[in-house]
């Protein structure tokens, strides 16, 4: 007769252990994708140690926004959509230049010259706008805010 092995473990802990690791590769990718471990912001000898804050991006309401952009015609309305949405049922906001969130990154040189100048970034919901802002805001963006809800929340205030 084959002898059971014990692992050591009390049965409820033995089950929290493995529900952990059922979990551990997800909270490995949430890790990396939050910056863990290096850049210019991680504590080091160069800064006393301590760690320099997130940049964030902040965050416009569509009546927000059009104020806003009414207010400060020098600053420059970053659609983040797709080709195929610039012309479509929600159209686009007339000033606005596009670059498909896929490509902000690899073509953030071009809006170099608006690094301290007000950014809008729109998107359909309010999604990709709010990763795009939140990387220019990580590349020095000084004053980049996400269109809260995109030219769907654009459009329902009838704008």
């Amino acid at each position: 007769m084959a002898e059971k092995r014990s692992t050591g473990f009390a049965p409820n802990v033995r089950r929290k252990l493995q529900g952990f690791v059922a979990w551990a590769p997800a909270l490995l990718v949430v890790a990396l994708l939050a910056g863990c471990g290096g850049g210019s912001g991680s504590g080091s000898a160069a800064n006393g140690g301590a760690s320099a804050p997130a940049a964030k991006a902040g965050v416009m309401s569509a009546a927000e926004a059009k104020a806003f952009l009414d207010a400060h015609p020098e600053a420059l309305v970053l659609d983040v959509r797709e080709p195929s949405e610039w012309n479509d049922d929600l159209g686009h906001i007339e000033r606005a230049r596009q670059i498909p969130s896929g490509q902000v990154g690899s073509r953030v040189a071009e809006l170099a010259e608006f690094k301290d100048k007000p950014v809008v970034v729109v998107c359909r919901v309010g999604m990709r706008s709010h990763y795009a802002a939140q990387f220019l805001a990580s590349q020095g963006f000084t004053q980049v805010a996400n269109l809260n809800g995109g030219m769907d929340a654009w459009r329902k205030a009838g704008y």
